[in-house]
Parts: C-alpha cells; structure tokens; sequence
C-alpha cells in the first residue's frame, strides 16, 4: 500500500489546520505568514469539525484498520517532514509495524536528490502508480492526478 501522508508543517499552516494548543498554534501561525493572502484561521479545531483538514498519521491508522487492513500490511509512506516528527508517527507505525519512506528503502541512492523536492515527489509518484493500493490523507494535487492516471489505466 502507498500512503500519501500529508501532514507537513508547512501543508497544516497554509490550511489552517490547528488543534493541538498553544505550541502549534504559534509554530504554524509564524509559518503562515510567509503568505499574505490567507483567509484568516477559524477558532480552534472548526476547520477539522468542517472536514477541511487532513487525518493525522494516527487517524489514518486507525482507518485503515476500519477498512481491514492488518498489522502485517506493507505501507510505503511518502510525505515531507511530518509535523511533530517521531512522536506525530509512532502509532501510525505501532499500528503497522511494516512502515518504509523512500528513505528508508534508498538512502545512499537519494544523496543527489535531497536538494530537489519535485525530483523526490517524482519517486513517490513512480512507487505509488505501481502499487497495488493508494490512500491520501488529504485531497491535494498528488492524490488528483495519481486518482485520475489510475482511472484512466
């Protein structure tokens, strides 16, 4: 299975998907300002209650696990830098023990890559149009087109 897991800091800023309190409030209030046109951020979790927001590695784990996948499923997780690293990813990972990022799989192979982020989406793109199942947290424009290509084939 291939997860597009978008949940980096910058993806929740530009959202305005806040909840988790003071700390993130100010973390991603000062990434959000790096855009000027921003409509401005709903009261604490009102984005999330109107559907807006993208499941936290822990939600999408849990609906996984709703929909019957198992603890010995093979996820290839493909995102950015998760926002609240580690400890954001620990039970999505405690739900299925058998997570992989393209780092994990290839890092020797991605040194001349890692100043280039559209050539890193690119592999993501490759592995995840090759596997045999597709799940976005979030209805951005990767899920579009990899929903689309999918279609089409």
């Amino acid at each position: 299975m291939y997860l597009d897991l978008k949940f980096e800091p910058d993806m929740l800023a530009f959202s305005g998907c806040y909840g988790g309190g003071d700390k993130e409030t100010y973390e991603l209030g000062k990434i959000r300002k790096r855009w000027t046109n921003l409509p401005d951020v709903l009261p604490d979790g009102e984005q999330r209650k109107r559907g807006k927001c993208p499941l936290t590695p822990h939600e999408v784990g849990l609906m996984l696990r709703a929909l019957g996948f198992n603890n010995d499923t093979y996820i290839y997780v493909a995102s950015g830098e998760i926002y609240g690293g580690e400890e954001t990813l620990q039970p999505l990972r405690e739900l299925f023990p058998n997570f992989y990022t393209k780092e994990m799989l290839a890092s020797k192979e991605l040194q001349p890559f890692l100043s280039f982020s559209s050539r890193l989406a690119a592999i993501d793109y490759i592995v995840c149009e090759e596997s045999d199942v597709f799940v976005t947290n979030y209805n951005g424009n990767m899920g579009k087109i990899l929903a689309g290509r999918r279609y089409l084939c």
